[in-house]
């Protein structure tokens, strides 16, 4: 906590305390009214009563920004002050930046994609996953109405969580303030065979929000895979530079690090082809490469990537007897990959994959998908705990996000 913060709370302990005190409310001379109904009780004029201890603008401005998004969504209607304050693009980042840092999970949740006919969504605090043998679930009410399509989760960034529809547009959503922002169509020549790979993302630059769509035709070979940017400011798709030559993505999204999305592609190489890490810089509009760890590719099912502590993350079966998790440290720098875990894997009769992982507490504990539920694996202990999601089980897909402030249709 800062001195000045501190110096402020003081001041208001003080003024408290001068408004408790006694001898200052005699000093004040309140004037006594009887009640002649009710046993001639005396009772307080209201218009002579101390006022309030006065807040300052900077310490409002410092409690507000720490509390979950759904006590600030009530407090817009306390008072007319608070409504521009909490709606101010400047309150909006500082609120994003704090709940970002916490290192506790405050803010932080899953939102969980139901395996039944209908398309259900499901959200759960992650904290209480890793606190708690039992966790409370909320129902989401998915802004497009089609209950029979299930959408694919693409990812999310700083609160905003994207949907591909029908690999034609995108949906972006923040279900924590309720506010839904559909792309218009893609307008690809799509065909049986044919995929969109999408990645969701952040320019801090132009400060805007980026879809990245990868359109990829396995009919025909040695075919440049078209690529379409979706800007949240203009709501518009625009074609840039293709995918690099000879290198298509696999149908996974690609995940934001650092500025960056990153899909996991096979390169052909004539007869042969291997697999490599492709990096799309959202404001540079330039791909590179991203060296892998030196892994053993023998022995592994093919890698998928996802995020982790912010950072980019490697994941693969080794020899189906362990789920392998790699973190790079430094994005960009080979040398900082470190192998993170080594799960081992559950007695499988259906012979299913782990999926994730989802997310890793301090104490190292890390959250992941196992045929259709949530476990939670210790290293330190190598238990296995199953953590239990009220009114909800049987899951198709998951994704983290944060609990913010940031609306896609104020950009």
């Amino acid at each position: 906590m800062s001195s000045q913060v501190c110096k402020k709370r003081e001041r208001l302990n003080n003024s408290m305390d001068q408004f408790s005190s006694p001898s200052l409310l005699q000093n004040r001379s309140c004037k006594t009214i009887h009640n002649h109904n009710n046993n001639n009780q005396p009772m307080f004029d209201s218009k002579v009563l101390p006022p309030l201890p006065f807040l300052p603008d900077e310490l409002v401005l410092e409690i507000l920004s720490r509390l979950p998004v759904k006590s600030l969504m009530k407090f817009r209607c306390v008072c007319k002050s608070w409504l521009p304050l909490i709606s101010d693009p400047y309150f909006v980042r500082k609120h994003l930046h704090l709940s970002t840092q916490s290192t506790h999970f405050t803010h932080h949740r899953i939102i969980l994609s139901a395996t039944t006919a209908e398309f259900h969504l499901k959200s759960c605090s992650v904290t209480s996953l890793f606190n708690n043998p039992s966790t409370l679930s909320d129902d989401l009410n998915y802004p497009v109405k089609n209950k029979y399509r299930h959408d694919g989760i693409v990812g999310s960034c700083n609160g905003l969580l994207c949907f591909a529809i029908k690999g034609d547009c995108v949906l972006l959503w923040n279900p924590s303030i309720r506010v839904s922002k559909k792309s218009p169509p893609l307008g690809n020549n799509w065909r049986p065979g044919c995929f969109t790979a999408f990645g969701l993302g952040y320019d801090h630059l132009s400060e805007d929000y980026k879809v990245v769509a990868v359109f990829c035709d396995p009919n025909e070979f040695f075919s440049e895979s078209k690529v379409k940017v979706y800007s949240l400011k203009t709501n518009s798709w625009r074609k840039i530079q293709d995918f690099p030559h000879g290198v298509s993505p696999y149908q996974n999204s690609g995940k934001f690090v650092n500025g960056t999305l990153n899909w996991a592609a096979n390169c052909s190489l004539g007869s042969s082809s291997i697999w490599v890490i492709i990096s799309l810089d959202l404001h540079k509009e330039t791909y590179r490469e991203v060296l892998p760890p030196d892994y053993e590719k023998e022995d592994c099912s093919t890698p998928t990537l996802g995020v982790l502590k912010g950072c980019l993350c490697m994941n693969y079966d080794y020899k189906r007897t362990h789920f392998v998790v790699w973190l790079m440290k430094d994005y960009g720098v080979s040398w900082s990959w470190v192998k993170l875990v080594s799960i081992p894997y559950l007695p499988n009769p259906e012979d299913f994959s782990y999926s994730g992982p989802y997310c890793v507490s301090e104490n190292g504990e890390v959250l992941f998908m196992f045929e259709f539920d949530l476990i939670l694996y210790d290293p330190r202990d190598h238990s296995f705990r199953y953590p239990r999601i009220e009114s909800g089980k049987g899951w198709f897909d998951a994704e983290v996000y944060i609990e913010t402030l940031v609306s896609p249709v104020e950009h």
